[in-house]
């Protein structure tokens, strides 16, 4: 999926890598400590809040344009820090938003409406829960049409693209990129529950770790 934040697709493991040789200091903005080694990846204590927040107001700017409600929940100073690779994680969250403010227009199916007459998004940070290790969980829903059962595993093969959403424009290889970058900085990408909480439509659910090598 291409990002209009971003306005680049580029494969997973270029992003990291561009970081990885990079040995300038990382702004305070987004860390409090040195890089981290994972592999062959730079990783920085970084505050979430802080590195999605670029992308946030790039996001809001284009949902107002489409005139899709976008909201953005849990912001605040209690979360604790993570190790990641800023912008692989900037990335793989714009795939995640990108996606959501593009299907979410779609009707959903037994309904007789030709669309989503009041499309909604939304971005919320809370700490993992348990079993998971101490750390942030992202979770991006809406209230569009959802992700069928049968397709909640083929939506992270690259190059997928389901019926349900074949009608608007896209490449089918923006989860795959996502998940590529999360699991290189030891995070997880996963279809979320949908709960009393959340909008009825996709729920995706990317977890960061505070220490990802004990994960």
């Amino acid at each position: 999926t291409t990002t209009e934040a971003s306005n680049s697709q580029r494969d997973g493991s270029e992003t990291i890598k561009k970081n990885s040789d990079n040995t300038t200091t990382p702004s305070s903005k987004h860390t409090s400590s040195p890089p981290t080694m994972l592999g062959d990846v730079d990783l920085e204590m970084s505050f979430v809040p802080d590195v999605l927040d670029p992308i946030l107001s790039a996001f809001q700017a284009i949902a107002s344009e489409r005139n899709i409600a976008f909201d953005v929940e849990g912001v605040n100073d209690e979360l604790p820090g993570v190790l990641v690779c800023p912008k692989a994680l900037q990335e793989a969250v714009s795939n995640l938003l990108d996606n959501a403010l593009k299907y979410v227009t779609l009707r959903k199916e037994g309904r007789t409406t030709v669309k989503n007459e009041f499309p909604r998004v939304r971005l919320r940070l809370i700490p993992n829960e348990k079993p998971y290790a101490a750390g942030v969980t992202i979770l991006v829903d809406d209230n569009g049409p959802g992700i069928p059962p049968e397709d909640q595993t083929s939506i992270f093969q690259r190059g997928f693209r389901s019926k349900l959403t074949s009608s608007v424009n896209g490449s089918g290889i923006g989860l795959d990129i996502s998940m590529g970058l999360l699991s290189r900085m030891g995070g997880i990408l996963q279809v979320g529950e949908g709960d009393s909480n959340s909008l009825d439509g996709a729920v995706m659910k990317c977890i960061l770790f505070r220490d990802p090598e004990l994960c």
